[in-house]
């Protein structure tokens, strides 16, 4: 491999993201009992998100593999990644798309919301999250249920604050494990992790 240079520097370690997730029949048809997901530096919201969706994606494969779409699970990666996505040299040997140039790492229409803090359910289906990033009230949010690709989608109309249960409008992350109660429209458990639409 080449190592060049250009006046940004060099690209060696800015790789997009290894996506294989439309691979996944031949993967599985080559004998491969394991796969890991690369989580070093990544959120928790990333990587409930990323292996929530291979292990849907490989048991809906195994249940029915004539039917298998890989579509609806990129849909749902699209929303975790940090950087564009590449299949490196699965594919292609001599592929040379696997360079992050721009170095950019965000994602401009979904941010990490909050993680549910506990399992109690409370009146009315109110829960205890821990922020991650801005929340008000009419903001639309995703809840990341385990074992299904699909995610519940709603929009807050409730917010308290956590140590006062004064109801509150906006809650702005300013300090570790900050928190809010919410009120979500179905039971979840803890550690479920809830993604903002921006």
């Amino acid at each position: 491999m080449p190592l060049e240079q250009d006046d940004k520097g060099t690209y060696i370690f800015s790789s997009k993201d290894l996506c294989l997730i439309k691979e996944i029949p031949e993967i599985i048809q080559m004998g491969v009992d394991s796969l890991k997901i690369e989580g070093r530096l990544k959120t928790e919201y990333y990587l409930a998100t990323v292996i929530n969706t291979y292990r849907n994606a490989i048991d809906d494969y195994i249940k029915d593999p004539n039917n298998y779409d890989y579509t609806k699970y990129i849909k749902e990666l699209e929303k975790a990644k940090t950087r564009s996505l590449t299949t490196f040299y699965f594919n292609d040997r001599n592929n040379k798309d696997f360079q992050e140039y721009e170095g950019k790492q965000y994602n401009p229409n979904y941010e990490f919301a909050g993680k549910i803090l506990n399992s109690k359910e409370q009146e009315d289906n109110i829960y205890t999250m821990e922020i991650k990033n801005k929340l008000k009230l009419g903001d639309t949010l995703e809840i990341i249920i385990p074992g299904q690709v699909e995610t519940y989608k709603f929009n807050i109309d409730k917010l308290w604050d956590s140590e006062t249960d004064e109801e509150i409008e906006y809650i702005n992350p300013g300090k570790l494990g900050q928190s809010v109660k919410i009120k979500l429209p179905i039971k979840v458990e803890e550690d479920w992790i809830l993604r903002r639409k921006k």
